[in-house]
């Protein structure tokens, strides 16, 4: 078979790790639409039940007919609560009079908090991939203005910063030993 007609093979741990990312993403969403006030675990065992063995849904919760990582999903969830002044915090730092977080879709607040979660808080993860995951992820929901704006944020933070630099933070309410 000629090289051109290959197709690439697709990496299921990476599917994955991207359908948590979506999973946890539309969580955050939900609640901030909702109001409502679930902890990490019941998000994810709501959806495990909503996702069973349906591969129609799996594709329409996540955007592939795959289970997401629940770890994943689970452990972006606590941290974005456990962050979650820290993360507000470096989100206002890249808004502008055209990018008020007042104005923005829930939805896109959603994809900055995991976002910014994962570039300073998730230690096996580098920046690069982070911006790109969630760029594409942003490309799933968002026209080019706001894919725009979610790439050049992440990565203006990502330099200000210098990604990983708060891996190293103690969390709030603990002390460092």
């Amino acid at each position: 078979m000629p090289e051109a007609d290959k197709k690439p093979k697709i990496n299921p741990s990476l599917q994955k790790k991207t359908a948590a990312r979506m999973a946890a993403v539309q969580c955050l969403y939900t609640l901030a639409m909702s109001g409502e006030a679930f902890t990490p675990a019941q998000q994810v065992i709501f959806l495990k039940k909503q996702l069973g063995n349906n591969r129609d849904e799996q594709k329409l919760q996540v955007g592939a007919p795959i289970e997401p990582n629940y770890k994943l999903m689970e452990n972006l969830l606590a941290g974005i609560e456990q962050w979650s002044g820290v993360i507000d915090s470096r989100i206002q730092e890249i808004v502008n009079e055209k990018w008020k977080t007042e104005r923005m879709s829930p939805l896109l607040i959603a994809i900055l908090q995991c976002a910014v979660f994962e570039m300073f808080f998730d230690k096996d993860i580098s920046a690069k991939i982070v911006i790109d995951e969630y760029t594409r992820l942003t490309r799933s929901f968002f026209a080019d203005a706001e894919v725009d704006f979610v790439h050049g944020a992440l990565s203006k933070l990502a330099r200000t910063h210098g990604a990983k630099i708060a891996a190293k933070a103690t969390p709030p309410g603990e002390s460092e030993a």
